[in-house]
């Protein structure tokens, strides 16, 4: 992807994603689990939302043209058609002083070996025990597992932890400040985000005014301070449509960011026959792609909807794979929301 660009994002306040759960008077009165990573839709119509208003596109135009129709193929090839960007994004990593971190591998499985030090051994295709062979050896399997080995999902590593296969050590880290791309690292998530509980109400459209008894509570995402977001672009939108720094609208609430176009990419892991999902994908685009018919290692699948601002109601609920689903396979699928590892 030689077009592709990187950017770096900062939230003033808090960020809120969330997924199709409902909501209805009397029933729940909450919004569920937060959902981060975030899946690419989310930012992509964040992004979308930000060219418009940044080349001053009036949605009424949007509105007014059919939903395969290009909105300006001339001025904003990218922005693509109501029903389809013209672009992907992928992500987002964290990052920390410089150092970027990914969410960890589905197939990594770890024990403590000691407080500072996880011993990790990665579940590879292979024969399972007792010669089980299985079509297209789709499955996975650990080598000697250690007893009471737990997978690995739910942190994030850095660029040296990928850089590892089969068998390695993991350094825990225990404070930012110890972080280095170059080491084999592991991060807790709490180092890095925590979960905040708010208390809203909901408004009537179109006064905006507050409605009577309609309380409801979010979970909200907070960075610890240090942290940012990296989004990656497959297409170059700075300073075409984007300029290349500026703020916009992200997630639920539209809680606002402010972003900039990295100078140059981060560096990435070396490929190794493994790919690894650096954010939610879509099903449908990974069946497409072929990437369901390789040996793979992922958490349950999401299934998630969204808000359709042009015709003011649902998006159709699509199944995702999670950040850090790996898939094995030496072929480039063209998703930008893979990384060979």
């Amino acid at each position: 992807m030689g077009d592709e660009q990187w950017l770096e994002v900062w939230p003033f306040d808090t960020l809120f994603f969330r997924g199709g759960e409902p909501m209805e008077a009397g029933e729940t009165h909450e919004t569920g689990a937060p959902i981060f990573p975030p899946v690419p839709d989310t930012m992509i119509g964040a992004l979308r939302t930000a060219i418009l208003s940044q080349k001053r596109v009036p949605l009424g135009k949007v509105k007014s043209i059919s939903g395969d129709e290009d909105l300006d193929p001339e001025n904003l090839p990218f922005w693509g058609t109501p029903k389809r960007s013209g672009f992907r994004v992928a992500g987002p990593l964290l990052r920390v002083n410089e150092v970027v971190l990914f969410p960890a591998p589905a197939n990594w499985f770890y024990t403590q070996k000691n407080e500072g030090k996880f011993l990790v051994k990665e579940a590879r295709p292979a024969d399972g025990p007792c010669g089980v062979k299985t079509e297209r050896q789709k499955l996975l399997w650990v080598h000697k597992p250690e007893e009471g080995m737990e997978p690995l999902s739910g942190m994030w590593v850095t660029t040296g932890a990928l850089n590892n296969e089969n068998e390695f050590e993991l350094e825990k880290v225990k404070h930012l400040d110890d972080l280095s791309a170059d080491k084999p690292q592991a991060v807790p998530s709490k180092l890095l985000f925590a979960q905040e509980d708010r208390v809203g109400i909901a408004r009537d459209f179109p006064s905006r005014t507050a409605k009577r008894a309609h309380l409801y509570s979010t979970r909200h995402i907070r960075l610890v301070e240090g942290v940012s977001l990296l989004l990656r672009l497959d297409k170059p939108l700075c300073p075409s449509h984007l300029a290349p720094e500026g703020i916009f609208q992200l997630g639920g609430e539209g809680r606002m960011v402010r972003y900039r176009l990295l100078d140059a990419p981060p560096s990435l892991p070396v490929g190794k026959g493994r790919l690894l999902a650096i954010s939610p994908v879509e099903q449908e685009r990974l069946d497409g792609a072929g990437m369901l018919s390789v040996p793979y290692a992922a958490n349950k699948p999401m299934r998630i909807a969204g808000w359709d601002l042009r015709v003011g109601f649902h998006k159709p609920v699509k199944a995702y794979f999670p950040a850090g689903a790996v898939f094995f396979s030496k072929e480039d699928p063209g998703l930008c929301e893979l990384i060979p590892f």
